[in-house]
């Protein structure tokens, strides 16, 4: 979310700070007993950066390589590697974890030796020869295809102690890391992320206009419906801001107990107060064009979006929102946006619910303080909560509503934009009776 009133000086120091990693202190991740990373040198294919910067535990710092042809990084060990844990700031196309091993090699063909006459005996003497040693060379063999699929992810190592991770993209190019974790013998800890494929059909599409944004506007209804309820859960972000934030949402989903890999929009992330404006940075086709396809890629029976006045005035927030409302409609039309209607057919969404929509009478309403089996008795709120403190390169950031500051957190600003309510926009089954579900009248 692009907080307008951090003011420029305010965001010229915190672009220092997150140079430097030092915004990024709150974020750091436990030092587990079996992480062992600490103890591991690296070395990279070139140094544009300090390598410390990928293993310093904030998000906020990174490494980046040159522009250049299959560039790599070399992880040696003190000990054996039994997990290795990449959440990439630049992910290449395609990449390969490799481990060093010796090969035996043809060794140099030694003549066979030729008989001589003793000069003392005049007896013909054949001297000995051995077959020549054995030799070996040290060279990198591949272990693993990386995932291209996710830019967090976790590979189980079969206790190598040279490891290499090598970009295969084709041509020069960059590719880099916010963090990296490698993990000797021993259980390997809950946060690391073990990503599933981002659900082919949704119970529920939420759509976000950037990362937190699920958290503040939206309360506990990932963590129920996805963790507690097991429903099919689909997040969409319209912009992931940058690869720290981006990592920042993986990691305040995953705490909410969300498995399948979410969806990044990749649109830049711009202040504007009109939805015109906000529509015309990005471009409003590329936008409709964008959320229609999310539609049709993963069929949802529900969608939630944005207030569609933009909760405190946000114009992305705004723009979300009636992208969605139009979406409604345009998925459904095989004969509009033809290459998502070729690529996955027209949808008809059932129920679309917009954050703060309508009168009190007809609001749907919920109660996200109730304890979930699934998560250990934590409550939703609790969970986004958690998830939120996550998102620290928020940690500062305020609004200004009525005249007076508000700290963005999920109590203070979830409580003056209410998180509980939303309303049904739209609907191919009927109106809500009981106002307490969204898949009310889903079977």
């Amino acid at each position: 979310m692009n907080r307008r009133n951090l003011g420029r000086l305010g965001l010229a120091l915190l672009a220092v700070l997150l140079m430097l990693g030092i915004a990024g202190a709150g974020a750091e991740e436990p030092r587990d007993q079996n992480d062992i990373t600490e103890e591991c040198t690296i070395k990279l294919s070139s140094s544009t950066w300090n390598d410390k910067l990928m293993t310093d535990r904030a998000y906020t710092s990174y490494w980046d390589s040159a522009k250049t042809q299959n560039p790599w990084v070399v992880i040696h060990a003190q000990e054996p590697i039994h997990g290795l844990y990449l959440c990439f700031r630049r992910l290449p196309e395609s990449y390969e974890i490799q481990v060093q091993v010796q090969v035996e090699v043809e060794p140099e063909p030694t003549p066979e030796p030729t008989a001589y006459i003793d000069p003392e005996t005049g007896e013909e003497i054949m001297p000995e020869w051995a077959e020549p040693e054995k030799q070996y060379i040290t060279e990198w063999q591949t272990v693993i295809q990386g995932d291209t699929r996710f830019h967090h992810a976790f590979y189980e190592i079969d206790g190598a102690m040279d490891l290499r991770i090598l970009s295969t993209q084709e041509g020069q190019h960059k590719f880099g890391f916010n963090e990296i974790f490698v993990f000797g013998a021993g259980e390997i800890p809950d946060w690391v992320q073990r990503w599933e494929p981002t659900e082919e059909k949704a119970d529920i599409l939420f759509f976000s206009a950037h990362p937190d944004d699920e958290l503040l506007f939206y309360g506990g209804a990932i963590a129920t419906y996805a963790a507690e309820k097991q429903k099919r859960v689909v997040v969409a972000y319209l912009s992931y801001s940058n690869s720290t934030r981006r990592s920042e949402a993986l990691n305040g989903l995953w705490a909410l107990g969300v498995r399948h890999y979410p969806e990044f929009g990749g649109f830049s992330d711009a202040w504007s107060n009109k939805l015109a404006d906000a529509y015309s940075r990005l471009g409003k086709k590329k936008v409709l064009t964008w959320v229609t396809e999310m539609y049709r890629k993963h069929q949802p029976d529900v969608v939630v979006t944005h207030d569609l006045n933009g909760e405190y005035g946000h114009g992305q927030h705004k723009m979300m929102a009636d992208a969605a409302v139009e979406a409604y409609d345009l998925a459904a039309d095989a004969s509009k946006y033809a290459d998502s209607a070729a690529a996955y057919g027209p949808w008809q969404v059932k129920k679309l619910y917009v954050h703060l929509y309508g009168d009190e009478s007809n609001q749907t309403r919920f109660d996200w303080t109730v304890p979930l089996e699934r998560m250990g008795g934590k409550t939703g709120i609790q969970l986004a909560e958690e998830a939120y403190k996550l998102h620290v390169t928020q940690t500062y950031a305020k609004i200004k509503i009525g005249g007076k500051w508000h700290v963005l957190s999920v109590e203070e600003t979830g409580t003056v934009f209410s998180n509980t309510t939303f309303g049904l926009y739209a609907s191919t089954v009927g109106p809500d009776e009981t106002h307490t579900d969204f898949l009310e009248h889903i079977e």
